[in-house]
C-alpha cells in the first residue's frame, strides 16, 4: 500500500469513475486501474463495485475511505508543515473575484512564486455563485470571494473589508442632497450578473426604501460597469479603493445616500478537510497579500 494508491482511490471515490479520475490525475486509465488492482491485492478485498456504469464503493471500500483520507490529510500535513517550500509541487487552482484581480492578485502571485517556486497555479475570475459552485464540484482549490455565508464544510480565512459606495459620472442630472433608494426610480442602475454577491448587495440596498420597479442593466465586468458609470449611463455601487483615482480627477463622483454603501468582506475559502494542505498555507500568504482593510473607516 502506498499514497498514490490511496490517492487513487480517493478520487475514484469522489468522481464515481476511473476514467474521471485519471483525467483529474493526469494518468492513464491504464495506471489507474492498476494502482487499484494492486490496492485490492494487498488488502485481499473489493473495493468498488464495478458491475454498474458508475462505480460505487464497497462495504470494505467505505471503511477503507475514512482511513485513507487520515493517511492523505496527515501526509500533506507532513509535507507542508516540515518540508521545504522548494520540495511542494503540483498544480494549484484558484477562482479569484474581480475585485481581487484588480487591485492585490499580482502582488500574491508573486508571493506564491517565491515562496513555493514548484507550484503551478491555474487561476480563474468569476462571478461569486460561478466560484462557489466550482468549489462545490471540486474543480478549483481554493476561491478568493466576498460573502457573508458558507457551507460549514469550508474553511475560511477573513481577507478585509472594502467599502462599496454609489457613485455617478460628472454629466449624470442628481438631486443635490443625501440619495435614497427612492430617488434611484427613474435613473438605470449598473450592476454585476445576477450570479454575483455584487448584485445580491444591490438589491438588498434598494429594498431598503421604496418598492417602485427600477431598470437594472447587468454585466460580468466590474471595469465596464466603471466605465458606463463614468459616461453617465446610470449609476453603480463601485469599491471606493479601486476608484480613487477617477474620484479625484471628478470622472466619477460618490453619491452620499442613506444608507451608506455597504462594507463589503472577502474571504479566502478552501475545503475543511484542506486545513493542513497546500490550500492553507496559501491562504495564510493571500492575508498577508491584502490590501482590503479590516476597518476601512
Amino acid at each position: 500500500m502506498n499514497i498514490k494508491q490511496l490517492e487513487t482511490f480517493l478520487e475514484i471515490a469522489r468522481c464515481g469513475s476511473f476514467t474521471a479520475a485519471a483525467d483529474r490525475l493526469n494518468a492513464t486509465p491504464s495506471t489507474i486501474s492498476a494502482r487499484i488492482q494492486e490496492l485490492e491485492q494487498d488488502l485481499g478485498v473489493l473495493l468498488f463495485d464495478r458491475s454498474q456504469r458508475r462505480v460505487r464503493l464497497t462495504a470494505k471500500g467505505r471503511e477503507l475511505q475514512v482511513y485513507a483520507e487520515r493517511a492523505i490529510t496527515a501526509c500533506g500535513e507532513i509535507r507542508t508543515r516540515i518540508g521545504s517550500g522548494d520540495a511542494l509541487s503540483g498544480l494549484v487552482r484558484l477562482g479569484v473575484a474581480e475585485m481581487v484581480a484588480v487591485t492585490w492578485l499580482p502582488h500574491f502571485v508573486d508571493l506564491i512564486h517565491r515562496s513555493y517556486p514548484r507550484l503551478t497555479l491555474e487561476l480563474q475570475v468569476a462571478l461569486t455563485a460561478d466560484l462557489q459552485t466550482l468549489l462545490a464540484n471540486g474543480e478549483i482549490d481554493m476561491a478568493l470571494m466576498p460573502g457573508t455565508r458558507f457551507d460549514p464544510h469550508l474553511a475560511t480565512r477573513s481577507l478585509g473589508r472594502v467599502r462599496f459606495a454609489w457613485m455617478a459620472g460628472c454629466a449624470l442630472d442628481l438631486p443635490d442632497r443625501t440619495i435614497e433608494p427612492s430617488d434611484f426610480q427613474a435613473i438605470r442602475i449598473l450592476s454585476l450578473g445576477k450570479n454575483s454577491f455584487h448584485h445580491r448587495t444591490v438589491e438588498h440596498w434598494l429594498s431598503k426604501r421604496g418598492d417602485a420597479p427600477r431598470v437594472v442593466d447587468l454585466c460580468n465586468s466590474m471595469g465596464a460597469v466603471a466605465s458606463l458609470t463614468q459616461a453617465s449611463v446610470g449609476v453603480s455601487l463601485l469599491p471606493v479603493q479601486c476608484y480613487r483615482a477617477e474620484i479625484a480627477s471628478g470622472a466619477l463622483r460618490v453619491l452620499k445616500t442613506c444608507p451608506e454603501g455597504p462594507l463589503v468582506e472577502f474571504f479566502s475559502v478552501y475545503a475543511e478537510d484542506a486545513t493542513t494542505s497546500i490550500s492553507s498555507l496559501l491562504a495564510e500568504l493571500a492575508a498577508a497579500s491584502s490590501t482590503f482593510a479590516d476597518d476601512p473607516d
